[in-house]
């Protein structure tokens, strides 16, 4: 079992902590805040049944987990296990609970670096631009299912696959009590593109050309 005050900590969301991986520089470490857990797993703060529902603390996980398989089944011919999504490598346990492993996505300066911060720094270019075009297309195409996503969810590489990209990092996986957009690609594509839109309309490359 990993401590995590042993661990190094490199940011922190609404509901994860984010830890460097102790054993290899390029995974990172996901634990859900303790705080936002009850005694016996669920979900604090919320209705009983709903706090229990599924896996409770770990349902955003499970549903990146299940994202991330769904889609190494549907590429299974072509052997392919990266997407426009983080890597998923398992999970450990820590004494703040279970530990989801990915990769670590790093900027062309070796540091992470989020869409957000490339807009808050007015860095994004014609290079980013088209990066993150593509970046939709191959949701749309692969069938990649929204959570809830936003421009800091979104990172920006060089490293990954040689060339420029942005990957997916949070708010991965169907949350819809009927998985609409996981069963049928065309309501998918159609929730896509309304995420893109609303996306880019937080970029000034895009609403001041």
């Amino acid at each position: 079992m990993l401590l995590i005050e042993d661990l190094k900590h490199i940011d922190s969301g609404t509901q994860k902590d984010i830890y460097a991986h102790p054993e290899d520089a390029n995974k990172i470490i996901k634990v859900m805040k303790p705080e936002h857990a009850t005694a016996d797993g669920g979900r604090k703060g919320q209705h009983h049944l709903r706090a229990h529902r599924s896996q409770g603390i770990y349902k955003q996980f499970r549903r990146e987990l299940l994202q991330y398989l769904q889609l190494c089944k549907s590429n299974y011919g072509e052997n392919r296990f990266v997407f426009p999504i983080e890597t998923v490598y398992g999970f450990v346990p820590t004494d703040q609970g279970l530990g989801l492993v990915t990769e670590k996505v790093l900027g062309p300066n070796n540091t992470p670096i989020t869409l957000y911060e490339l807009e808050k720094q007015q860095l994004f270019t014609d290079k980013h631009a088209e990066a993150l075009d593509r970046f939709f297309v191959e949701c749309c195409q692969l069938h990649v299912v929204y959570g809830e996503v936003n421009i800091a969810g979104i990172m920006y590489t060089e490293h990954r696959q040689g060339r420029p990209e942005f990957v997916l990092v949070d708010g991965i996986g169907e949350k819809l009590i009927i998985p609409f957009r996981a069963m049928s690609k065309t309501i998918n594509t159609k929730n896509i593109k309304k995420v893109e839109a609303k996306i880019k309309s937080k970029i000034s490359f895009y609403t001041n050309s």
